[in-house]
């Protein structure tokens, strides 16, 4: 099995940055927790658990096939994805849809295998890349059946091949998004998928739940950028086209990505790569309301000038992103005498060579002026993280290049 996350929350035990003082603050006096913590997650030992129903012989075949375990720690950590929702249930322990067992395989054939095992014997299967779905895709559907079986695709994670010509990957399900830059990197080459659940997503889990990024306004969504697939199904194996596009109709391409695993375990994936960008700039502007930010983004649309990240924070969120950097006393100034009382956040990233983001920055400044936004300052160089945009950059010190660095 790969790493794992606490089965109440997000990341690994003990690892993640801790809130400042004054975030901590910010948010007891906004949820109202004068009192501090209202609850703490249940222990793995009081989480409530079924007995696992799997049958002892098909126990056996499963396990002759690929790594199986029926364990507390392994059942509860697939029980749910990462939503509001499911968290909740799971720091309370509700964890009696949990599945029977997980099993890991390490190949199509043994994925084949796997599945038609459960198939004979009507089992349910959930494939498992990096666990962080929130639209309800690991909740267990028994419909009537017995058991249900996780199927963990975390020990698929091998980079099968990378073309340096046509600027394709071809990658195993359970590759997650940071191991895969890294390698790519090697290569001067970058997927540029940036969802937030960037840390553990996977590969196959993005194209299974047509995953979008931080940069999709620019890149497009990860559907957009796969040539091909194979998933494997209980009546065989399901491959769609190598070849980039066709005319040719309905596509089996379309049909798999997107489906959650419902019609067949993904087990490879073609993906589009690019060269690492020469230049990046990103910058934060500011509207008046929710509704401007949503109009000057519009615009920019239409025009053909959005960038390739555009993010636009509402009030409350912007609102903790600043309390979260500790608010510099420069933007607050800046912003009161531009008539500000609150606003939305907005980020803005350009990719590149220097010339040519300067040709699409140019035009679309303009328009974000036009349609009453206040510029606040850039950050040339590294990317800006998904769940943390702004809380590093906003700093008195750096008026030199803006508020915003």
């Amino acid at each position: 099995m790969s790493r794992e996350q606490v089965f109440w929350g997000w990341g690994e035990p003990g690892a993640g940055p801790s809130l400042s003082d004054g975030a901590a603050s910010f948010l007891r006096a906004e949820l109202g927790l004068d009192g501090g913590i209202v609850s703490r997650p249940v222990a793995l030992e009081d989480v409530r658990l079924r007995p696992p129903a799997l049958g002892e012989a098909l126990r056996a075949r499963l396990q002759s096939i690929a790594p199986l375990r029926d364990d507390a720690a392994a059942r509860v950590l697939r029980c749910r994805g990462k939503s509001y929702l499911d968290l909740l249930a799971q720091r309370a322990g509700d964890c009696e849809g949990a599945p029977d067992a997980v099993v890991a395989p390490t190949s199509p054939e043994e994925v084949a295998a796997l599945l038609e095992a459960c198939s004979e014997a009507g089992v349910a299967v959930v494939p498992f890349g990096g666990g962080t779905s929130v639209v309800g895709g690991l909740e267990p559907e028994r419909a009537g059946l017995e058991a249900l079986v996780s199927l963990d695709l975390g020990r698929m994670d091998r980079i099968l091949g990378v073309d340096e010509r046509s600027l394709t990957a071809t990658l195993e399900p359970g590759l997650r998004l940071p191991e895969l830059e890294r390698a790519l990197g090697e290569r001067r080459l970058r997927l540029g998928h940036v969802p937030q659940s960037f840390e553990w997503a996977s590969v196959g889990g993005c194209v299974a739940t047509r995953s979008a990024g931080q940069a999709s306004s620019g890149l497009g969504r990860i559907d957009a950028n796969v040539v091909s697939l194979r998933a494997v199904a209980p009546a065989g194996e399901i491959g769609a086209a190598t070849v980039p596009s066709s005319a040719a109709g309905p596509s089996l391409r379309e049909l798999l990505a997107g489906s959650e695993g419902a019609l067949g375990v993904i087990t490879e994936v073609t993906l589009r790569v690019r060269p690492v960008p020469a230049a990046r700039r990103y910058e934060g502007w500011f509207a008046h309301s929710f509704g401007e930010g949503a109009d000057a983004l519009r615009t920019l649309a239409q025009a053909g000038l959005a960038p390739d990240v555009a993010r636009l924070s509402d009030e409350d969120e912007t609102r903790m992103s600043l309390a979260f950097a500790g608010t510099p006393r420069v933007l607050g100034r800046l912003l009161a005498a531009r008539g500000y009382r609150g606003g939305c956040l907005m980020i803005f990233g350009w990719e590149g060579r220097p010339e040519a983001i300067a040709r699409r920055r140019s035009p679309a400044a303009r328009i974000l002026r036009a349609a009453g936004a206040t510029y606040v300052g850039r950050r040339a160089g590294e990317t800006w993280r998904a769940h943390s945009f702004a809380g590093p950059y906003l700093r008195d010190d750096m008026l030199d290049r803006g508020v915003l660095v």
